[in-house]
């Protein structure tokens, strides 16, 4: 074990394995609960621990993990804030009302601070704050400087540069954010669990409440493996399969041009740009060049990735593999839907004379995308008939 001389004390592993590290402290109760993670060296993360003393058995699986004895080292704690975030904002709001320049400004004032926001996602130094934050009065009823100082103040209640407000996802093919910036820049970079990751956050959207399920994608064996991703995005799922999954290589399929920005920094960023070849355009056209190279597919695109189901089986290896489907499903049809999905791979199959038998292993329940509506995701393995 490797201490410095003074500071507290940290776990530092590979940030390959920072998500199953974090997760297996976090669930036996050592990791400090109080005092953020940082990073340490170059490629290493370092956990704050409540103690250096924890059970042997659980040092002895960390060390199984990481290859390696534990590497704890002292590091000066940044305390993470303990004032609720909710309170910093009504304070700082209240002290904004009490200084509006026209007293008719915001008549309402109660019912402007009920819509003071109760959530919202931070990417790096951007929060981004719900639709219909703030209220409509707060555009008609108070000027263009009124309303900087009031996102200055709020950005500074939440330690960040940047704020804006989501917008209802485009209608268009890729999804496009439609974001406002309210102040700063809407280009974000940022880890997420020991990865980078850097677009723009007004052209691009990114759902922290996926993290679930890019850790579980992140946490598979796919050591060695060819991966076609139908969706790649900035890199979502892209980035974990290769950083923490181990696979060889990503063929990553994208048509939006931020996105793939995004994709190719972080990429950058993240040390593994020789490990993604990126196909920009319509994956309609893409796919078709990428037949019988993959161990697996990754169909991300929600609400539906079915339009290119047939060229996903197509993109494996005679060998078969794995498709990860993502798909918007009502609660209550959930089971029918899995089974009309495993019969339609095996009739696309078939069709194709691919040879495959497709069984269905596992459905993760993603989260609720609206109400009785579910984003799951279904692993479904296709090998050859004879095997």
């Amino acid at each position: 074990m490797n201490h410095e001389e003074s500071g507290h004390p940290f776990l530092a592993v590979h940030r390959i394995l920072g998500e199953r590290i974090h997760a297996l402290l976090k669930s036996n109760e050592v990791l400090h609960p109080h005092i953020s993670p940082v990073e340490h060296e170059k490629d290493f993360i370092a956990f704050p621990l409540r103690s250096v003393e924890f059970s042997e058995l659980l040092k002895n699986e960390i060390s199984a993990i990481t290859n390696q004895p534990l590497r704890l080292i002292k590091h000066t704690p940044h305390m993470m804030e303990k004032v609720d975030p909710h309170t910093r904002i009504q304070e700082v709001v209240r002290n904004w009302l009490k200084h509006l320049a026209s007293n008719e400004a915001l008549a309402n004032q109660q019912a402007f601070l009920d819509t003071l926001p109760n959530k919202w996602e931070r990417l790096g130094e951007l929060i981004l704050f719900p639709s219909g934050s703030f209220g409509q009065n707060i555009w008609t009823e108070t000027s263009n400087e009124e309303r900087y100082e009031l996102w200055r103040a709020v950005a500074s209640a939440l330690n960040v540069t940047s704020v804006g407000i989501q917008s209802p996802v485009a209608k268009d093919t890729v999804r496009s954010s439609q974001a406002v910036l309210l102040l700063g820049s809407s280009y974000v970079n940022f880890i997420d669990h020991g990865i980078h990751y850097e677009f723009d956050a007004c052209k691009v959207m990114f759902s922290s409440g996926n993290v679930t399920e890019r850790r579980r994608i992140g946490a598979m064996d796919m050591n060695g493996e060819t991966i076609v991703d139908a969706y790649a995005g900035i890199g979502y799922y892209s980035f974990p399969m290769l950083i923490n999954a181990g696979a060889n290589h990503v063929h990553a399929c994208e048509m939006n041009p931020p996105s793939i920005d995004g994709l190719l920094r972080g990429a950058e960023a993240n040390g593994i740009a020789d490990k993604i070849t990126v196909y920009q355009g319509d994956n309609q056209v893409s796919l078709p060049q990428l037949k019988g190279i993959a161990d697996r597919c990754h169909l991300g695109l929600i609400p539906s990735s079915e339009a290119v189901w047939g060229m996903s089986l197509q993109a494996l290896k005679t060998t078969g593999g794995w498709l990860h489907v993502h798909m918007n499903v009502k609660e209550e049809e959930i089971e029918d839907w899995k089974d009309s999905a495993i019969n339609q791979f095996q009739s696309l199959s078939d069709a194709m004379e691919l040879g495959f038998s497709i069984r269905g292993d596992h459905l993760e329940r993603v989260k609720w995308y609206a109400p009785h509506v579910r984003h799951v995701v279904f692993d479904v393995e296709c090998r050859p008939k004879e095997s």
